[in-house]
Formats: C-alpha cells, structure tokens, sequence
C-alpha cells in the first residue's frame, strides 16, 4: 500500500489506497440436510485520487504490479466529479468493540451442528415443514492510508444465521423466515427455531379481513420496510441533488414525538460497527430524529463538501467502488410498551410480519403498497390466526407522525434494530 502511495504521490495532489482482506465461510441447508460448504477469500485494493481537481478511481485484485492500477486512477480522473473535500488527516480513533476471536476461529462442523439443532427444533414440532438454513462467518481486515498522513487498520466479524421453515400444498403455501446477525458469535439455533414454530403456530388458522382501514404492528422483522423511505430521504446524495422531501424540514417534526433515531456504527458488535467509515473518518453516532424532530442527514466526504457541512462518518465502500453515504447500525429506541400490550389495546387489526418483495409505490415520497407474505388478524386482543391474499399501503412518513406505540424489546434485522412499531393506521384490501 505504502508503494503504490509512494508512485502516485507526485501525479495527483492527493491520493487515498483502501485495501480489504476477507475470508468467508458459509454453511447451506435444503430440504432439512446439509447441501455445502463452502470458504471463499479475496483481497482487493482501492487508489482514489484527486488530480487537477478531479477524482479519479480504479480498483485491482493484483497488487503486485500497480502500473496499471495508478494509471487507471488518473486516467479516470480526466472524467471524474470535482472534488469538494480534502482526505482526512490521522486522528484519534474509537475503540469499538466489531471484532470477535470466537467467531473467527468457528468451524464448520460446529456451524453444521448449530444449522442441525436448528433444524430438528423445528422439525420435532412440524414434521411437515421443510427447512433450509444458511449460517456465515465473515473475518476481514480494513486497511486504509492517505497522502494526508492517514494510516489505520481494523478488524472484522461477521456471523449471520438464517433459518426458513415451509409448508407447500395444493392452494396453500406458508414460508416463515428469521434471522439474526452481529459482529459476534451467539448460539441462535433455539432462539430462531422457537420464533418460527410460534409463527408457524399461530398461522395453522385462517381467517379472513374485510378491506378498510385498521390499526396495525409491524414487527421488527416488517418495521425495514418502513425504513426504507426515511433512509433515502436523509443520504447526502439525495439531499445534494435537491430531490428529498426531508429537505426543508430540519429541526421540524417528521414523526410522533415519542420516536427516537441514531445512527450508531459505535453500537457493540452491531452488524454494521466499526471504529472507521469508509474514508477514514472516526466513527461516531448521528442522531437523526430526537424526539420527532429531524436532526442530521448523513454524509460522506464528497457530499458533506457540495454541501459545506462536514462528513457524518457514514462513507460506505467496498475496495472496488467509491465511497458513497449509508446508514450503518440504524438504531430505533425502545419505547415502554410490551408487544402483548400492543396486542392486547386492538379491537380489530392487523399483525404485519414478512411481505413480498420491496412493493409498488414512490418510495423517495414515503408511499408504499405491497402483499402480505406473513400476516395475522387481530382480534379483541388476541390474534386469530393468519390472513392470506391481503395487500397494505400507505404513507411512512404519515404514519410515523401517527405512531401509537413503540415496543419495549428491540433487536436486529440486517443492520437495523428495532422494536416492533404500533401504528394507528393503515390501508387493508383482502
């Protein structure tokens, strides 16, 4: 890396090498048994400059000669964006716990045996079901150095178990997914298989639901969906390009007062920790909404420049593509009502739990309208039982402002975590 720093130094005003190591271990389950294992490496080099202004980029797998590499990156910079930052010059970096000797040093067959005990869970409850199962280690190692006098490195883990359980009849299909990811290792093989025979469950009945309008939980597993809107609307790209509606709104309410928002790469083993972003910026927490108010948006160098702010920390890159802003552990905070609480205060509603691809809908405008894969009714605070063939819509954004309820347990969904959300409102067609 200090090499390839050295060549370029005196052809671009600044330069920038980001370097990744990984080593990957999957272990797949189909049809209730072991298909593969697989292990998988790669290393790969990143060199962004800044030349005549302009940024320039090219990436390579190779880095024993990096002739071509150099010369890719300032060709590339003939075309490139101009440049609205300066790279970061070395600072003070957080200790943040991303990296875990328990779950670099995990083996296959303890991975096979977890993805089994799963399985068997299951199975012992609904021997109908058919189950599949992925479980995955991760270890890389981020090295990234600068013309400023930037040198860090860091650590990572990774380990993420999914477990999915289906039933395939005539005229009848039922698919339960759960999952769970951190940075570090957790014995997830009973937590998961206990969540999806609940849910298996609770959909052996089936009801109906007239269209209309009803209050609704949105699990944590659905709230993402939610999310994606809120996502978009605060990325630097999108507030740079003057097409968010989030843009004139800050410091004004876009949510219940009783929502809470950060975005945490600091957070303890979350799936998205780590002490720096992509550029080399110290991580840090953003708050993004406090108490219903919209608080910061998130950028990366480039964006926070177009937009003479500076840099939330949040630049997200792998070695062979340029940075660009991302949320990394989004964090919801727990409200103080249990889920059995939430359920217990409907009359008639509706339990959202997994839904059909990504819907229809302006999703920068916070509207959606998608089809319910996992659904149930509820009813005189219990639930009946599931609900097939059902569709919802509506705004995020509205629906924030009408929050009534934030659960009291949260836990992770992708990079998420969140609580379950009770909303006073949304559009049903059954």
């Amino acid at each position: 890396m200090e090499r390839i720093l050295d060549m370029v130094a005196s052809q671009a005003q600044e330069a920038e090498v980001y370097q990744v190591r990984s080593q990957v271990k999957t272990v797949k389950f189909q049809a209730n048994r072991l298909k593969s294992v697989d292990s998988a490496s790669e290393e790969g080099i990143g060199l962004r400059v800044i030349r005549k202004g302009k940024i320039g980029f090219s990436s390579t797998t190779d880095g024993d000669d990096p002739h071509l590499l150099i010369q890719r990156a300032l060709d590339s910079s003939q075309f490139g964006q101009e440049a609205h930052f300066h790279l970061p010059s070395s600072g003070k970096v957080p200790l943040i716990n991303c990296h875990d000797t328990r779950t670099a040093a995990l083996e296959a067959q303890e991975m096979i045996e977890k993805g089994e005990k799963a399985i068997r869970l299951v199975r012992k409850k609904f021997p109908y079901l058919e189950c599949e199962a992925e479980i995955e280690k991760m270890e890389r190692k981020v090295s990234i150095i600068n013309s400023r006098g930037l040198n860090q490195s860091y650590k990572k883990t990774d380990y993420q178990f999914f477990l999915y359980g289906f039933l395939a009849r005539e005229e009848e299909f039922l698919g339960v997914g759960e999952e769970e990811s951190s940075s570090t290792y957790g014995d997830y093989s009973r937590t998961l298989a206990e969540r999806l025979i609940e849910l298996v469950s609770l959909a052996k009945r089936r009801v109906r639901i007239s269209s209309g309008k009803y209050p609704a939980i949105f699990t944590s597993k659905a709230v993402p969906l939610l999310l994606k809107s809120l996502k978009m609307g605060i990325n630097g790209k999108v507030v740079q390009k003057k097409v968010s509606p989030l843009l004139k709104k800050m410091r004004t309410y876009i949510a219940s007062s009783s929502l809470n928002i950060v975005d945490d790469a600091t957070f303890p083993f979350g799936p998205a920790s780590s002490p720096l972003d992509g550029e080399g910026i110290p991580s840090r927490p953003t708050q993004i909404i406090e108490k219903g108010r919209l608080k910061s948006f998130i950028y990366d160098l480039q964006t926070a420049g177009l937009m003479r702010t500076r840099s939330t920390a949040n630049a997200a890159r792998s070695y062979d593509s340029l940075p660009s802003p991302s949320t990394t552990n989004l964090i919801l905070k727990e409200g103080e009502v249990s889920f059995e609480e939430m359920i217990h205060d409907i009359k008639e509603g509706i339990l959202v739990d997994q839904v059909i691809g990504s819907g229809q809908g302006n999703t920068l405008m916070g509207e959606f309208s998608v089809n319910l894969d996992l659904g149930y009714k509820i009813e005189d605070g219990k639930i009946k039982g599931r609900v097939k063939d059902v569709m919802i819509s509506g705004n995020t954004y509205k629906m924030l402002k009408e929050l009534a309820a934030i659960g009291s347990e949260a836990r992770f969904v992708g990079s998420t975590r969140t609580p379950p959300l009770y909303f006073k409102e949304i559009n049903v067609v059954g």
